[in-house]
């Protein structure tokens, strides 16, 4: 059986670790050639090195997508080092701690934007010119339940990701007839460190982690392998009439009213 991802050019931003870095490895696996890109270069590095140490293949860019400039040098280090991307996973994004929205300091609006919003457009604006080229591509952006949901006390962060949403759409138009597919992929509960960091700060990590799960129809939090395989369906073939939709991976969470 042939790999779903063979000869393909994959960047993955915020990749060295959490989701992130199980698409990565993930789309490795599938026989695409990644560029890990991230601002954490130790964790990065380590990431590169374990596949590297594989057979795959992969080079890591510290990356800032909050930068044009960051960007503009990673995508030109992986067509130079892997070739012209033909997928893109928007995947790098930040969130505060809770926040009522007049306890938001501006700049924490401003960098949630910088990061989780103009991050995928710098990103699709070094990268769609060499999909192009190419004659196809598929974009993938990291949402979120929050791009369709309010959760009390997370601002602006639900902000950001409702607007992805609306790049999605955008994108997904105005690039179809370039072959271009721009789909999102909205995850809820994802069993992150940055996850059990938080559940190890409360009071009791255990009921705080099953109180998460507890919301869930399934009872449970995903594992971040249990995102991967959904974008690696978005960016292969297999959903190659699929455009400007969002793909909710939540265990059922977005359609209950109340537990």
């Amino acid at each position: 059986m042939s790999k779903r991802l063979k000869d393909q050019i994959a960047i993955v931003t915020g990749a060295a670790d959490g989701i992130g870095r199980s698409i990565a490895e993930l789309f490795c696996q599938e026989g695409a050639s990644v560029c890990v890109a991230d601002v954490n270069e130790a964790l990065g590095e380590s990431v590169v090195k374990n596949l590297t140490e594989q057979g795959l293949k992969a080079i890591f860019v510290n990356t800032d997508v909050s930068n044009i400039d960051s960007v503009k040098n990673m995508v030109d280090q992986t067509v130079n080092l892997l070739g012209k991307p033909t997928v893109l996973i928007n995947n790098a994004g930040i969130i505060y701690e809770n926040k009522k929205f007049l306890e938001t300091p501006t700049e924490q609006w401003d960098k949630s934007f910088a990061v989780n919003l103009d991050g995928m457009w710098h990103c699709c604006k070094q990268v769609i010119p060499y999909m192009k080229e190419v004659g196809f591509g598929t974009i993938v952006n990291i949402g979120s339940v929050h791009s369709f949901k309010i959760v009390p006390n997370h601002f602006p962060y639900a902000v950001t990701k409702h607007a992805i949403i609306g790049l999605t759409k955008n994108l997904a138009v105005e690039l179809g007839e370039d072959n271009i597919r721009v789909n999102a992929l909205c995850p809820g509960m994802v069993e992150t460190a940055a996850a059990f960091k938080w559940f190890a700060e409360s009071e009791d990590p255990v009921a705080a982690r099953k109180k998460i799960a507890d919301i869930h129809p399934l009872r449970r939090n995903a594992s971040c392998d249990e995102i991967a395989y959904p974008a690696l369906f978005l960016a292969s073939k297999e959903s190659s009439f699929m455009t400007g939709q969002s793909l909710i991976v939540d265990g059922g969470r977005s359609v209950v009213y109340h537990l």
